[in-house]
């Protein structure tokens, strides 16, 4: 069982040092590191940054995904990601189950989404396509490593879409229940 919270710096600390090769090479293609990658979104502290963390039973985190603004101008439009360790591979049909209506809760805060990715990711690319992302024909390359652009428009929702109850932490449970809204 996986269970969703928002991110707090110390996931990152926990995620970084345990995140996928291909996920570190990636970064590094761009010139990252997994805790910078990471933690970045706090640093920036742009308007509608959303970013969660992903934990198991044994709460380890797993996970970390989120879109964070290109600017603090333009809040909706937002480079999208998502880095894990090999816990996930564990909880992967769990996962698939899931994630779809998560992820349609992030993309509900934004226009548009965006990011790149190597051609390494092959098993990603097959899951961002089953998620109705688009790709560039052509790849871009980043310190000689080719990666391929991605991204989704997104309609404008009319309704407040909400985190999935039965699916948050203990914390996250905890602020709705004092914001009133449990």
């Amino acid at each position: 069982m996986l269970y969703v919270e928002k991110t707090i710096p110390d996931d990152c600390f926990r995620l970084a040092p345990n995140l996928k090769q291909l996920d570190k090479y990636e970064l590094a293609a761009v010139g990252s590191d997994p805790l910078s990658a990471l933690i970045d979104p706090f640093r920036y502290n742009r308007p509608n940054t959303i970013q969660l963390t992903i934990f198991d039973e044994n709460h380890n985190v797993v996970a970390l995904w989120g879109a964070m603004p290109i600017s603090k101008t333009q809040p909706r439009k937002a480079a999208i990601w998502f880095l894990s360790c090999e816990l996930l591979d564990k909880h992967k049909r769990y996962f698939l189950q899931r994630n779809h209506k998560w992820l349609q809760y992030l993309e509900s805060h934004y226009d548009f989404v965006f990011n790149f990715i190597t051609k390494e990711h092959k098993q990603s690319i097959r899951w961002l396509k089953w998620q109705n992302f688009s790709f560039s024909n052509n790849t871009t390359l980043a310190n000689g490593v080719e990666m391929y652009y991605f991204y989704k428009y997104l309609p404008k929702v009319d309704i407040d879409i909400q985190p999935i109850i039965s699916e948050i932490g203990p914390k996250w449970t905890t602020e709705l229940k004092d914001k009133g809204q449990l």
